[in-house]
């Protein structure tokens, strides 16, 4: 038996009254690990950023009278054009990973010339102290990231990473959330369209962070701080979007651009572009957080309800 009073015990006891504000205090269960995602620092990264928020829903809005006519032989073809233009974004307004400071503790600075600038492994945490923090380019740390040539072989990985390793995973979560089964002739739409939220929402993140389990873990958990790139902006627009696109498909309307999974794209499309223009354009939230933090009082009176 372990005793009352050992530590292990200590956080399920009922609190006493010197103790009481020390509970009410919030506690987080979730430590962050990683910094907002800056923009270069090259001049036009902003104003391509900008463009490249306002380039995708065009597309997908010139492209609707397509989509519904044949939504599978659109959504494939088009993920060309959208692809391109998410692996320009990449190459010429944020930084890959390696080349910034993406930890928690640390600035979010781009660094050049360090060890991991060059190798590209990780996300950039610092490894080499001040030197690394500053490497050789501005003095507070900030720089163009690299060479544009330097940053195409990242791309590539991210490309790859991204067709590999997203798609999969996230059409069995359309699945989950109800995305239909039968006719099986509509699985292949289902995976087309999780190929699309994969480009939007994933390739970002693995061009800036890699496959870093921190930072990973900190996605899974919707832990990303939101930044002024927009990435996690978007990717969070993007899911909210897609799953409220998908109620209009339930109406009795017998519309024809009711079919699967048109609105759904549509969806994802203007959430991604909504969370892009509140960070990227408007700068809000910038460096905050999902709120998921839950106080150690909240937990000890659930435990004595239970209980």
């Amino acid at each position: 038996m372990v005793p009352a009073s050992s530590p292990l015990l200590a956080h399920l006891l009922t609190p006493s009254a010197g103790s009481s504000e020390v509970q009410s205090g919030a506690s987080r269960l979730l430590t962050p690990t990683t910094s907002p995602i800056p923009l270069l620092s090259e001049p036009q990264a902003k104003a391509l950023s900008v463009g490249y928020t306002m380039l995708i829903p065009v597309y997908y809005y010139l492209r609707s009278a397509h989509l519904v006519h044949d939504p599978l032989s659109t959504l494939t073809y088009d993920l060309i054009p959208i692809s391109i233009t998410t692996s320009l974004f990449c190459a010429l307004c944020i930084p890959s990973a390696g080349t910034w400071n993406s930890g928690a503790k640390d600035a979010g600075k781009i660094i050049e010339g360090s060890a991991a600038a060059k190798t590209g492994k990780g996300s950039g945490r610092k490894k080499g102290g001040k030197a690394a923090a500053t490497g050789v380019g501005d003095k507070d740390g900030s720089s163009n990231g690299g060479p544009l040539k330097s940053r195409v072989l990242p791309t590539l990985f991210a490309l790859i990473l991204t067709f590999t390793l997203a798609p999969g995973p996230l059409f069995l979560l359309a699945l989950c959330l109800g995305a239909p089964i039968f006719p099986y002739s509509l699985l292949p739409h289902t995976l087309a369209l999780a190929a699309h939220v994969s480009v939007l929402s994933v390739l970002p993140i693995f061009y800036t962070h890699g496959v870093s389990s921190e930072a990973w873990h900190d996605v899974a958990a919707a832990w990303l701080p939101f930044d002024e790139a927009g990435v996690w902006g978007a990717s969070v627009g993007a899911f909210v979007g897609g799953w409220i696109g998908a109620i209009p498909i339930a109406l009795d309307w017998d519309r024809e651009w009711q079919k699967w999974p048109c609105t759904v794209i549509w969806g994802v499309a203007i959430g991604w572009t909504t969370g892009r223009v509140l960070t990227n354009m408007l700068r809000l939230s910038i460096g905050q957080r999902i709120d998921m933090k839950e106080s150690e009082k909240a937990v000890t009176d659930r435990l004595k309800k239970t209980g």
